[in-house]
């Protein structure tokens, strides 16, 4: 049970809020404390905070990870708080933003809503119960003549399942299909599977969009189950083709054979930092040729924080996955001579980051390793990562 402080209104609130920002319990108490009350020391933190004494250090730590308190170097420990608008700023802005997006959004539906009522044949758009949906859909599949685009969450991507078979003959027809798909939705739902010829990506996704031949959309509101059909390619409907476009671009190509098992969050969340947030790190690493790996472990937690390995093991299975489904090669413990085999497909992409992260997670567990290229496969790039010391690692 928390204890509110008598003279902090509203601090369970508070506490709750903090929360729904990524904070702990325990870190939102700190840094509540440290702006109410200032610069303190860290017991007095624990005390202000009704946080057990063994947990207060830690707590600083994570709270100094996120910048949102400054630590002193000196002992003993002395902690004062990052300003709210400072710490938090970016954040707001951010959601500000997708709420703009969504207003946009919202306000485009209802402009079609509005339209004056005309027969079927003058209609530019059409109003879709959710039991004529996957009816309409299948027929909207089965018409195309050159590509079909979608973009789908959750719901979404459960409708298109049910047309798996019609998706399936247009493909051999040799029509294209791309699919763009929640990332939160291939950890969250169960496996599914869908036909060859669909290139699956990766990206966050909100809302349904169904783009065929570039003549029809298709919007698919996942509250209600309803759907909107534009039928002609005005400027409202090009924008959505243009938003398509660019997100694929961006998006996480993926192999669809790795979405018949569950797969875990953390190996899409690796995936991505390696691509964006991490990218200037890991080539500073091994331009450097730094054996401090303190400092990435820290870049990883710090922006997967679903990211928290406790063994070898764990680390070398979210690696596999993260190479698995990216198309990328894979990660494999050979037993018998103690060492990893980082094998990686891609002739564009070098397999160094990868081993980067292994080093450091196997230093972190207090082993140690040296890293060994062979240069002798043409087609792929191998490395090898030979343990110092004996490992208990299972992996296949």
């Amino acid at each position: 049970m928390i204890k509110r402080p008598n003279d902090i209104p509203n601090y369970l609130d508070l506490v709750a809020n903090l929360e729904e920002f990524g904070l702990s319990k325990y870190e939102s108490m700190a840094y509540i404390t440290l702006v109410s009350r200032g610069t303190l020391g860290a017991s007095e933190i624990a005390y202000y905070s009704n946080l057990p004494r063994t947990k207060i250090y830690t707590t600083l730590k994570k709270l100094e990870r996120k910048k949102l308190s400054t630590i002193s170097s000196q002992k003993p420990m002395i902690a004062s708080a990052t300003p709210p608008s400072e710490a938090f700023g970016e954040i707001i802005t951010l959601q500000e933003r997708r709420l703009a997006s969504m207003r946009s959004i919202l306000n485009s539906l209802k402009k079609l809503r509005e339209q004056d009522k005309k027969s079927y044949e003058e209609r530019k758009y059409l109003i879709l119960e959710p039991n004529v949906v996957v009816q309409k859909i299948e027929e909207l599949i089965s018409s195309a003549k050159s590509n079909i685009d979608l973009i789908l969450d959750s719901w979404g991507r459960n409708v298109v399942f049910q047309c798996k078979t019609s998706l399936s003959e247009i493909a051999r027809k040799g029509v294209k299909i791309n699919m763009l798909l929640g990332i939160e939705s291939i950890y969250k739902d169960s496996a599914v599977t869908f036909p060859n010829g669909v290139e699956i990506k990766l990206d966050n996704v909100t809302g349904n969009i169904l783009i065929f031949d570039f003549k029809k959309i298709v919007f698919i509101d996942s509250t209600n189950g309803k759907a909107s059909l534009i039928f002609t390619a005005d400027p409202f409907g090009f924008s959505y083709i243009k938003l398509f476009d660019e997100k694929w671009k961006k998006a996480l190509r993926i192999n669809p054979g790795m979405l018949t098992n569950k797969i875990p969050k953390e190996a899409f969340t690796l995936y991505k930092m390696v691509e964006n947030e991490l990218s200037q790190i890991l080539l500073e690493l091994s331009i450097k040729h730094d054996d401090n790996y303190t400092y990435l472990i820290d870049e990883i937690e710090k922006f997967g924080n679903e990211i928290n390995c406790k063994s070898i093991e764990e680390i070398v299975s979210i690696i596999d996955y993260a190479l698995r489904i990216s198309y990328s090669g894979y990660l494999k413990y050979e037993s018998h001579n103690n060492m990893l085999q980082l094998h990686f497909d891609s002739k564009e992409k070098s397999a160094v980051p990868w081993a980067l992260i292994i080093m450091a997670y196997i230093k972190k567990f207090g082993n140690d390793a040296k890293i060994i290229y062979d240069h002798r496969e043409m087609k792929a790039n191998t490395i090898y990562i030979k343990l110092l010391y004996p490992s208990l690692i299972h992996v296949n």
